[in-house]
C-alpha cells in the first residue's frame, strides 16, 4: 500500500470478523476429526483383515468412513462460504480506515493501490484465512491425532519413531516462508503498480488521446505489465520447486520408511498383517501437511504478504474518527469565508503560499488565473476537503481542520469544471442533493439556469433518461444542470470551479447571468480563467504561481 517505510504494526490487528474467526477454528476442528477417523477406518479394516468380515467391524469401518467425508465436506462448504462473508465487512473496514485517515494521507496513497487493496486483496485475504488457515492447521495437527489412534490400537513404537520424523514438516514451511518471503512481496508490490498505472490511464483516457500520448502510454502499461509477468513468473518459480522437494524428498520417504517400519514390526511378531497394513495407510496421513505446502505459494504466500499490507495500512496514524466538531468563532459572518496566510498543497508541498482572502456573507469573489496556478487547489480547501498545511482557513464560521472537514463539507455547494451525473432522469439527478424537493422545486431551479424551456420541449420533461457523464445533454446544458442541481441543495456558499471552462459562448451567457441572481441572496467563490465569467463579482482576485493577490478595482 505505501511505499515508504513500514509502519510499526504493536499488537497484531485482527482481520476478520469473530464469526470468522469462529469458522477458522471449526474448520481446524473439522480437519483434525477427518483425520482421526480416517486413521480409525483404516484400523478397522486391518481388523477385516485378521479376522475375517464381522459385523462391528464393518459398522465401525463404516461409520467412521462417513464421519470422516462429513468433516471434510462440512469443512470445505465452511470455508468457501466463509471466504464469501468476510469479504463485504473487511473491505468496509479498510474503506472506513482510508475515509477516517487524514486528508495527507489519502493524497499518499495512489488510487491504484488503493483499489488493488479493496478489491485483489481482500479476495486473497479472505481465501487464505477461510480456505487455507483453519485446513492448514488442522492437517498440521492431524498427524498427532493420527499417532495418538496408531499408539492406542496398533504400536505404540511404531506410533513413536513415525512422530520423530514429524517436527520436519512444520521446519519445513517455515523455512520455505521464510526463503521466499521478499519473491511474494515483490509480487504483490507488481500487482499494485501495475493496478495504479492500469487506473491513472483509464481516469486520463481522453487527455491521453487528445495529447496523442497514447502510444507512450501503451508502452509504459507494457512494460510495468512484463515486470508483473516476471515478478508473477518468480513466485511460481519457486512453487514448482517446492512441489518437487516434498515430492521428491519427503512424500516418497515417509511412504518408503513407513513401509520398511511396518514390515519390521511385522517380522518381529509385533503387529499383524491387519495392523502392518493400517500402519502404512494412516502413514499417508501423516504427508497431508506436505501436500498443503503446495498451494502454499498460490494461497498462502500471496495471502500473507497482502495480510501485512492491511495490517501496515490499518495500523498507520490515529484516525481522525470523522467527529462533528462545533464551529469555531471567527471574524467572518454567516456564510462568510476567511483564508488567512494559508499554505495549500499534498503530500507535505505547498501549491498556494500564505494566501488570504476574506469574503463577507452575500459577496462574489472571482479568482482568475491560468492553468495550473493553484486556482483549484484553493477551492478544494474551501470545500473541506483539503486541510491546509499552515495558516488558516475559515467557512461559514468554522475553522477548517481534519475533524471538522464534514462541517465544512455541509456549508457549501460545488460545480466543478467535470460535471458529475448519473444515470437515470432529470429529476433523480438533480433530488441528488434534495430527495425531498417537490417538481415545483425542481422547475425554479431549472428556470434560475435557463434551463426549463429546453426541458419543457423533451417528450419525457423531468423524466428525460440522462447517461453516465450527461449523454444526451450538451456541455453546456450538462454544466447549468449542475449550477441548478447547486442552487436546489439550499447551501448559500456557492464554489464555482471553472464552470464555463467546456461550454459555448450561449451556455456561457447563460451562466453568467444565473450568477448574477444568485448573487442576490448567495455567497460565491468562482475560479476562472475567462474574465468574462467573472463581470458581476464585487472582488476579484489573481492567482499566479500559487500567490493570490487582491485586485485594486472593483468589476
Amino acid at each position: 500500500m505505501h511505499s515508504g517505510a513500514s509502519r510499526p504494526t504493536g499488537p497484531r490487528l485482527p482481520l476478520g470478523t469473530p464469526q470468522g474467526e469462529r469458522r477458522i477454528r471449526l474448520t481446524l476442528g473439522l480437519s483434525v476429526l477427518a483425520a482421526m477417523a480416517t486413521a480409525g477406518m483404516f484400523v478397522a479394516v486391518g481388523g477385516l483383515i485378521d479376522d475375517g468380515v464381522r459385523l462391528p467391524l464393518v459398522l465401525a469401518a463404516a461409520l467412521l468412513g462417513l464421519v470422516a467425508i462429513a468433516a471434510t465436506v462440512g469443512g470445505q462448504y465452511l470455508s468457501l462460504t466463509g471466504a464469501r462473508r468476510e469479504e463485504r465487512p473487511l473491505r468496509e473496514r479498510l474503506l472506513r480506515r482510508w475515509w477516517d485517515g487524514a486528508p495527507d494521507e489519502r493524497d499518499h496513497d495512489s488510487a491504484g493501490s488503493t483499489v488493488g487493496l479493496l478489491t485483489e486483496s481482500v479476495e486473497r485475504v479472505t481465501v487464505f484465512r477461510q480456505t487455507f488457515l483453519g485446513p492448514m492447521i488442522g492437517t498440521a495437527l492431524g498427524p498427532f491425532a493420527v499417532l495418538v489412534v496408531l499408539a492406542v490400537f496398533v504400536d505404540p513404537l511404531s506410533a513413536g519413531l513415525l512422530a520423530l520424523a514429524l517436527p520436519v514438516i512444520p521446519l519445513t514451511v517455515r523455512g520455505f516462508t521464510q526463503a521466499f518471503r521478499k519473491v511474494s512481496g515483490a509480487s504483490r508490490r507488481a500487482r499494485a503498480q501495475l493496478a495504479n498505472r492500469y487506473l491513472e490511464s483509464i481516469q486520463g483516457l481522453e487527455t491521453i488521446t487528445v495529447l496523442g500520448a497514447a502510444p507512450r502510454v501503451e508502452a509504459d502499461l507494457a512494460e510495468v505489465g512484463e515486470a508483473n509477468r516476471q515478478a508473477t513468473m518468480r513466485l511460481l518459480a519457486r512453487n514448482q520447486l517446492v512441489l518437487f522437494v516434498t515430492d521428491a524428498v519427503f512424500s516418497l520417504g515417509a511412504v518408503t520408511a513407513s513401509v520398511v517400519l511396518a514390515a519390521w514390526r511385522l517380522e518381529g511378531g509385533a503387529i499383524t498383517v491387519g495392523e502392518a497394513m493400517a500402519l502404512v495407510l494412516s502413514a499417508i496421513l501423516l504427508l497431508a501437511p506436505l501436500d498443503m505446502i503446495g498451494s502454499f505459494f498460490y494461497i498462502g504466500m500471496s495471502g500473507q504478504a497482502s495480510q501485512r499490507a492491511m495490517r501496515r495500512f490499518l495500523a498507520g496514524p490515529p484516525s481522525t474518527g470523522r467527529r462533528r466538531a462545533e464551529p469555531v468563532p471567527a471574524t467572518t459572518g454567516s456564510h462568510g469565508v476567511e483564508v488567512a496566510g494559508a499554505d495549500l498543497g499534498y503530500r507535505g508541498r505547498p501549491v498556494v503560499h500564505g494566501a488570504s482572502l476574506d469574503l463577507p456573507a452575500g459577496g462574489f469573489a472571482a479568482v482568475l488565473g491560468p492553468s495550473g496556478s493553484g486556482k483549484s487547489t484553493l477551492v478544494r480547501a474551501l470545500k473541506g476537503d483539503l486541510v491546509p498545511l499552515s495558516g488558516r482557513v475559515v467557512v461559514d464560521g468554522v475553522t477548517l481542520t481534519a475533524e471538522t472537514q464534514d462541517s465544512v463539507r455541509a456549508a457549501s455547494a460545488l460545480v466543478a469544471q467535470t460535471t458529475w451525473l448519473f444515470t437515470g432522469t432529470l429529476a433523480d439527478n438533480l433530488r441528488l442533493v434534495r430527495p425531498e424537493a417537490t417538481d415545483d422545486d425542481l422547475w425554479r431551479a431549472l428556470d434560475l439556469v435557463d434551463l426549463a424551456g429546453f426541458v419543457r420541449r423533451t417528450p419525457l420533461g423531468l423524466d428525460t433518461q440522462v447517461g453516465e457523464k450527461g449523454h444526451a445533454l450538451s456541455g453546456g446544458q450538462a454544466q447549468r444542470l449542475a449550477l441548478a442541481r447547486a442552487f436546489l441543495s439550499g447551501r448559500k456558499l456557492l464554489l464555482l470551479d471553472e464552470p464555463t471552462s467546456q461550454v459555448d459562448l450561449h451556455s456561457e451567457q447563460a451562466i453568467v447571468r444565473a450568477l448574477a441572481e444568485l448573487a442576490d441572496d448567495h455567497t460565491i467563490v468562482l475560479v476562472t480563467h475567462r474574465p468574462s465569467t467573472a463581470e458581476h463579482a464585487t472582488s476579484r482576485w489573481t492567482m499566479a504561481g500559487g500567490i493570490l493577490t487582491k485586485e485594486d478595482t472593483h468589476v
